[in-house]
């Protein structure tokens, strides 16, 4: 399957207290302000207007925990393709087997994500996800026993209701059983 080209959605980058600012503070006028400009007039507004908004914790728990819908996935996110995370994982495995760079095999492995697959048969198992209201997304490198790396990408969305609890469990079953038809 051939993804979408979503790079020029990814511009600028956004750092995650600016994502998430645009999501809870104020939403959805500081959002909207800035989607309704043109591509190359964000990063200035995000230097003007989002960037210096002061950090109150208290403030930004007490909305993120009230936000349970959906909010402009589809617009104000974080965008790639299970081609671009597997891109990711495989050039972060080529760079990890760098000496100087052996202990990101440890951090990224801290956390299988819940899938379980046996160490004895997987004995290294990375994971990355990410999810809002309306979006989750699991990203796994494994390694076999043989030796073997593979990676799977799983992905759901829905911009007009927040996933249902067991969206996560679904998913990573999904995983697991691809890992165990792979190796």
């Amino acid at each position: 399957m051939r993804w979408p080209d979503y790079a020029g959605l990814n511009v600028p980058f956004l750092t995650t207290r600016e994502l998430n600012f645009m999501k809870i503070l104020n939403y959805p006028a500081l959002a909207n302000q800035y989607l309704s400009l043109a591509p190359g007039q964000r990063a200035a507004f995000l230097a003007s207007w989002v960037d210096p908004l002061p950090f109150n914790q208290a403030q930004v728990q007490n909305l993120s925990q009230a936000w349970t819908e959906p909010r402009d996935i589809d617009t104000l996110e974080w965008f790639a393709s299970p081609d671009d995370i597997c891109r990711a994982f495989a050039g972060l495995h080529q760079l990890a087997a760098r000496p100087a760079l052996a202990p990101l095999d440890p951090i990224v492995s801290a956390n299988d994500g819940g899938i379980g697959l046996d160490p004895a048969q997987w004995p290294t198992v990375w994971f990355k996800g990410g999810s809002d209201p309306g979006v989750l997304t699991l990203g796994y490198l494994s390694t076999n026993s043989k030796d073997q790396t593979f990676v799977v990408v799983a992905m759901l969305a829905n911009p007009a209701a927040a996933l249902p609890p067991q969206a996560i469990v679904v998913l990573q079953e999904i995983v697991r059983a691809a890992f165990e038809l792979a190796g």
